[in-house]
């Protein structure tokens, strides 16, 4: 083993360290990184043993996965074992619970998360695949390089999961130890570059030459990975920044000091989302009514896991059911400015009548009836109807029937299915119709003798087996929680009852800012929607407290009244401020108003986007940086063949081309030879056929034609007949070398490497 193996290997373990090290601030505890340390040292102890003793790259690879697994089935599995050495069911059943321990953490918790058992088993398989990967790519292929690939994938798992930008320390020290791994393997391949022997009496001193030229090729790298650093820190302050991703989706947002969007992602985590108290403004408006509605955002009705999340269905109409008529609503206009919502989202009250956003293109969705949008917005108008049912109308509304309603609307977790049963039917003991069992499950959920609103959740609580609860279980033994956890007990004792109830998710009206309502982050909110007969998806508020407001009217038990009262009708014009477009009333959404369509000038803004020339930049920056090698050995030839003078260095030229392409290919001309026994060797090592092997003698009897008759000799039709030639030459022997030595030939042209390499000699006389 040699001394510099040994270093590779060192190396490669300490960036498998480095990179791996800031998931660490992911979670509570760190105790998990000493074992990682374990994992890391057996795997590079093992290449190293196996290299000594192996030359079979595969063979090391496959070895060091089987330690590994044995470790740590060991590790986590051991007491399981039969006859202390052989894995049994019960093995595969405890690391299934563990994966499945780990899942459920990460899927109920934001960062900084949890530790225990089943985590900290799937953080050291991580660790071990990322490990045996680099020390594959560094010391077992002895290409450092491609080591990179699972270094950077082991620190993104903390980049993208992370509630903030990582430090830069965590990204500064794996860059510098692969920069370190890649230049140790460099000047070890530098030094075997030379072949020529010097003559015995040379007045060079070949020693001295070799260690300038590799101090030279070390300052270019260095130099070249400073840049490369340097871009790394300073790109990301002019690309546009994305939203963090947590360890599972929920409600994310970015931005803050009244900067940056408020994006909201398709899935709401029951364990932590809606409970940020960022201040960010979100969206300022203005309305017609007196009374103001939360603003609504999505709706959903697919709950999985303690997860809610917008899944897609082919239930439901293809288009927006019908409105109730106009004598049982009032339609209000609310227009809204500096709106920050990332596209496709848009914030308005529900239900929605019609909308205006010129130069936008929207869309409604027919079951939900949510406004989306291809583009971010900032202003736009839209006009919202107040249903306003009396409670007489909704008792008397019959049995839930309508194309709106989707099998998930009705469905309960299986798991906590008895729980919720047993709960709803003594909640609802004594009413006899949706609205009055609808009024009992809100009335007892806002009941604050009973349960307690506040953002603080405390530990989850476990069941006899040692398994976290299940969010709706763990809310009703805490009775603990804010907006998400009491909107879904409601909706899920509603479904057990046989109302159709779904989760609303937006934000409360806001604050008022002069003659405007302010929106902001830490007003973020989720509502239960109950379906009823005739009217629609109605909103009920569970949620006790002051700030998440009283419930409608229709929600009131005892409540008569038919309207939510107070405001200005659309139809109205209100004194002393701008008039408002009249907006017909109607039963459909279909009527809204044609979109705009974006004008050309508008259509080239959003094309020529800061974010879009980015990433077009970046493509083709990457692009040029695969294939920098042929672009750079096709533009030599065709310079070359440009600059040729007579046809005899248009000859010479082709020649050249082929035989450099052939010793891609592994057919090296030797010094030497002549000109027709390297034909030769190119016909019986390139396994040329009788046919093409004429083509070779025509193009060695045209090249020697014009190396040595008189130039007027060679004709122009055997130049041309000689570029055929050598292109059917070049493709007859590339059929005969493996896909390997082809992919490499490609990527690695000799022409192109050569000129590279020399370029440092061609600027240095110039600069003196």
């Amino acid at each position: 083993m040699t001394r510099r193996r040994w270093r590779i290997t060192l190396l490669g373990a300490l960036a498998v360290l480095t990179a791996c090290f800031p998931v660490t601030s992911l979670f509570l505890e760190t105790s998990w990184f000493g074992q990682a340390v374990l994992v890391v040292a057996l795997t590079a102890a093992v290449g190293l043993v196996m290299r000594g003793l192996t030359r079979s790259r595969p063979l090391v690879v496959a070895v060091q996965v089987l330690v590994l697994a044995a470790f740590l089935v060991v590790r986590f599995a051991g007491g399981t074992f039969a006859y202390l050495v052989l894995p049994t069911l019960d093995t595969l059943e405890l690391l299934n619970g563990l994966g499945l321990q780990a899942l459920e953490t990460v899927q109920r918790y934001s960062a900084p998360a949890p530790l225990n058992d089943g985590v900290t088993f799937c953080l050291l398989v991580i660790v071990a695949i990322v490990a045996i990967s680099v020390d594959a790519a560094a010391a077992t292929w002895r290409s450092p390089a491609a080591s990179g690939l699972p270094l950077l994938a082991a620190y993104l798992v903390t980049a993208a999961n992370g509630d903030s930008a990582l430090e830069l320390r965590y990204f500064v020290l794996p860059v510098i130890v692969w920069l370190l791994m890649v230049h140790t393997t460099a000047r070890a391949q530098f030094g075997r570059w030379g072949t020529a022997r010097p003559a015995e009496h040379s007045e060079i001193d070949e020693a001295a030459h070799d260690r300038a030229a590799l101090r030279s090729f070390s300052g270019a790298a260095v130099r070249v990975g400073a840049v490369g650093v340097v871009l790394a820190l300073l790109v990301p302050a002019v690309v546009p920044h994305f939203p963090p991703r947590y360890l599972t989706d929920g409600l994310g947002r970015s931005g803050g000091g009244g900067e940056g969007s408020v994006g909201f992602n398709n899935t709401l985590d029951l364990s932590r989302s809606l409970n940020d108290t960022d201040q960010t403004p979100v969206l300022r408006y203005t309305t017609t009514g007196f009374t103001r509605p939360p603003l609504r955002v999505l709706a959903t009705s697919y709950y999985s896991r303690g997860q809610w999340q917008e899944a897609g269905s082919n239930q439901g109409p293809s288009e927006p059911m019908p409105l109730p008529p106009p004598s049982q609503r009032r339609d209000y206009v609310i227009t809204v400015t500096g709106n920050t919502l990332s596209a496709p989202r848009v914030a308005a009250p529900f239900p929605v009548v019609a909308v205006s956003m010129p130069g936008t293109r929207w869309r409604i969705d027919p079951i939900t009836r949510d406004v989306r949008v291809d583009t971010a917005v900032s202003d736009y108008r839209v006009t919202y109807a107040d249903v306003a049912p009396n409670a007489a109308q909704l008792r008397d509304s019959g049995t839930p029937d309508s194309p709106d309603i989707t099998d998930d609307d009705l469905t309960i977790p299986d798991r906590s299915r008895a729980l919720i049963e047993r709960w709803s039917s003594e909640v609802t003991a004594g009413a006899d119709n949706p609205l009055d069992k609808a009024i009992a499950i809100q009335n007892h959920l806002r009941d604050t003798s009973r349960y307690t609103y506040t953002l603080d959740l405390g530990e989850p609580l476990r069941d006899e087996a040692g398994r976290l609860l299940e969010p709706i279980e763990n809310f009703y033994k805490t009775r603990r929680g804010y907006c998400v956890q009491f909107a879904t007990a409601m909706i899920m004792m509603a479904r057990a009852q046989g109302i159709p109830a779904r989760m609303a998710i937006g934000f409360l009206p806001g604050n008022r800012s002069g003659d405007e309502y302010v929106v902001r982050a830490s007003d973020a909110h989720a509502w239960p929607e109950l379906y009823f007969q005739g009217f629609g998806w109605l909103r009920f508020e569970p949620t006790p407290g002051a700030r998440s407001g009283t419930p409608p009217p229709y929600a009131v038990l005892g409540a008569d009244s038919g309207g939510t009262g107070g405001g200005r009708s659309v139809d109205d014009t209100a004194s002393g401020s701008a008039a408002t477009p009249k907006a017909t009333p109607t039963t459909t959404a279909t009527v809204a108003p044609v979109p705009v369509q974006p004008s050309f000038t508008d259509t080239l803004a959003s094309v020529f986007s800061l974010r879009n020339v980015v990433v077009v930049l970046a493509v083709i920056v990457g692009l040029l940086a695969a294939f920098v090698m042929p672009l750079t050995a096709w533009l030599l030839r065709v310079r070359r063949r440009r600059a040729a003078v007579t046809r005899q260095d248009l000859i010479e030229a082709e020649w050249d081309a082929l035989t450099s392409h052939l010793g891609d290919l592994g057919l090296d001309a030797p010094a030497g030879v002549t000109l027709r026994q390297l034909r030769q060797r190119y016909v019986t090592e390139g396994h040329l056929d009788p046919d093409e092997a004429s083509a070779m003698g025509r193009v060695t009897a045209t090249l020697e034609k014009a190396r040595y008759d008189r130039p007027e000799r060679t004709t122009p039709q055997e130049a041309i007949r000689l570029h055929s030639d050598i292109r059917e030459i070049r493709r007859t022997i590339g059929r005969t070398r493996a896909w390997q030595t082809r992919l490499r030939s490609f990527i690695w042209p000799t022409a192109g490497v050569d000129w590279w390499r020399g370029l440092p000699d061609r600027f240095g006389p110039r600069r003196r």
